[in-house]
């Protein structure tokens, strides 16, 4: 087991070697990366878009998070599919990976943006939901680690990777990346 500074610094290494990618793997630099994530931001609120986020367990927990801080702190409307009704009975009725791009399909529309956060970047239902996004015109940004050739990588219209090996550092550089996005948005004009 490491010890606390061991710990901060693989931190520090992971998120200074995120990768960002736009649709068919172009490399980006990180800051634009982030300047783009919020230019579609600002974009979505002035046209009275909606904010989609998804997310499984941890990842659910920020999805909900963030889009709680979105909506309160930059008035961007938003949306998470995690209330337990909806979510048991897309799977029940339909099929777990289905639980994010259903519901998306009732309401995604051109000039919206999804948000998915997925420590691999291979969760069905992100994927699923990615495919919605992109298939309902909306942009997408994606954040995964795990492995470098995750799907949601290759399907996102903006891709954040984070090359963790562990789900504890992955989902601590998520936190910290959708921070960094939200305190930028923060001060954005309203």
């Amino acid at each position: 087991m490491s010890g606390w500074k061991s710990f901060v610094t693989d931190l520090s290494g992971l998120l200074a070697h995120t990768e960002a990618e736009t649709l068919g793997r172009v490399r980006m630099d990180v800051e634009q990366a982030f300047a783009l994530w919020v230019a579609w931001t600002l974009e979505t609120r002035a046209c009275g878009g909606t904010a989609y986020f998804a997310g499984n367990g941890a990842s659910a927990s920020m999805a909900c998070h963030f889009s709680a801080d979105l909506a309160k702190n930059a008035r961007v409307r938003t949306q998470v599919f995690t209330d337990p009704s909806l979510l048991t009975a897309v799977g029940n009725d339909l099929c777990y990976a289905d639980v994010f791009a259903e519901p998306l399909s009732w309401h995604g529309r051109p000039g919206d943006l999804l948000v998915t956060v997925s420590s691999s970047g291979n969760s069905p239902n992100v994927v699923k939901a990615l495919e919605t996004a992109r298939r309902l015109e909306m942009r997408s940004v994606a954040l995964s680690g795990m492995g470098a050739d995750n799907a949601s990588r290759s399907l996102a219209d903006l891709s954040l990777y984070v090359p963790a090996t562990t789900y504890g550092l992955a989902e601590t550089c998520h936190a910290a990346i959708l921070h960094h996005w939200m305190d930028i948005m923060e001060m954005a004009p309203r």
